[in-house]
């Protein structure tokens, strides 16, 4: 499975600033609403007769909206003018001087204004974000003599993240080239100012990635001389050292569930069992419950058991949640959310996670879902 297109985030500030009572919740079976369009008329950016003048409205453009919406709708129609703007004034700074230096970098504007719009919900045929476009573009601002390093810098960061979306995880290799591709780039613009945003995605890609070359540079991290970085980078490896032993000898855990039963998965012994982390308000967690539930009406009988670890904080609600999907099994609840002391105590730090235990209870595998889940308790079941 390839991973996600790698863009900065910059759309989270309004997602912050949003209250969870103001969000709008579209109703179960409810279809994805256009995004909304911007209100008033486009600005007029020929006002500006100078390339000063015009250019200095360009950095005022960039600045985040003062106004907080109130609801997503709100929120999407925002940022789309936000993003709008920018990409008009860049267009129009490109056009009216085409010899000026910051021709530059109002092409990048205009490329990741494309970007972000291209990705909003409900997006419009009329932003596409063409990859190769794009790409060419990039390339040449990249070969330009006379770009300024800055600007060069950016662009390079904006070719590197576009080729992580030719990462595959069936393809190890995909992975060591992309991240060399992160230390050319730290390499060369060390002090540039997305430098420390190319060094979280570095973290991000080597913390999922189970290759040497991820494993190779999260120690390089460890040992670097950026503490948050470095304390990042022992805390995954740490982490990492920790599966691996809860992979040498049967798991230890026991709990009084929900319901008043007591749980102890020493006592299922010649049973495969599946330990799923879950909350009722996770939306990948409830997406795949149909499949999970399936798995087991099919393969219960057989001996496949399940223990539930709620990271819920309203028992009322995972309760709800269990009697919609069926989920018959066993659930811990304690009502601390991600402290929950099971899941905190194993270092969970996301969800749904899954740990599908041999009969010997042995910790077997930690990423299986969909059809890979029935097939996986079946492969253990038969041993």
């Amino acid at each position: 499975m390839k991973t996600r297109f790698l863009l900065p985030a910059i759309l989270l500030t309004f997602t912050l600033q949003m209250s969870a009572a103001d969000k709008e919740k579209p109703a179960p079976g409810d279809k994805a609403k256009p995004a909304p369009q911007p209100k008033g008329k486009p600005e007029d950016f020929s006002k500006y007769k100078t390339a000063d003048a015009l250019w200095k409205r360009i950095e005022e453009l960039k600045e985040e909206p003062k106004e907080r919406p109130k609801s997503q709708a709100e929120m999407l129609t925002i940022v789309k003018a936000w993003f709008g703007n920018q990409r008009a004034a860049a267009e129009a700074f490109g056009k009216a001087y085409p010899e000026d230096v910051r021709r530059y970098a109002a092409k990048l504007m205009v490329l990741q204004a494309t970007i972000q719009l291209a990705q909003l919900p409900g997006a419009a045929p009329a932003v596409p974000a063409d990859t190769d476009a794009v790409r060419k573009e990039v390339e040449a601002i990249i070969a330009a003599a006379d770009a300024p390093v800055e600007v060069k810098g950016e662009a390079t960061f904006i070719r590197t993240m576009m080729s992580a979306g030719e990462m595959d995880q069936d393809k190890p290799e995909s992975v060591a080239k992309f991240l060399q591709a992160t230390e050319e780039f730290l390499a060369q613009y060390g002090t540039h100012k997305m430098a420390m945003q190319m060094r979280q995605v570095q973290m991000q890609v080597a913390a999922q990635a189970k290759t040497p070359e991820a494993e190779a540079l999260l120690k390089k991290l460890a040992d670097g001389k950026e503490p948050e970085v470095a304390a990042a980078a022992k805390e995954i490896l740490a982490q990492r050292e920790k599966m691996a032993a809860l992979k040498t000898k049967p798991l230890e855990l026991a709990f009084t569930a929900a319901d008043g039963a007591e749980v102890d998965v020493a006592k299922l012994r010649g049973k495969v069992v599946l330990v799923d982390f879950w909350a009722s308000w996770c939306g990948p967690c409830i997406s795949e419950m149909p499949n999970v539930v399936a798995t087991y009406k099919k393969l219960h009988e057989k001996g496949f058991e399940i223990v539930g670890i709620s990271l819920d904080q309203d028992k009322g609600k995972m309760e709800a949640a269990m009697k919609k999907h069926g989920m018959t099994w066993a659930q811990y609840f304690d009502g601390k959310g991600w402290q929950n002391k099971i899941s905190s105590g194993f270092g969970i730090e996301s969800i749904p996670a899954v740990w599908l235990l041999d009969k010997k209870g042995v910790l077997r595998e930690t990423e299986l879902r969909g059809p890979a889940l029935a097939a996986g308790v079946e492969k253990l079941l038969a041993e």
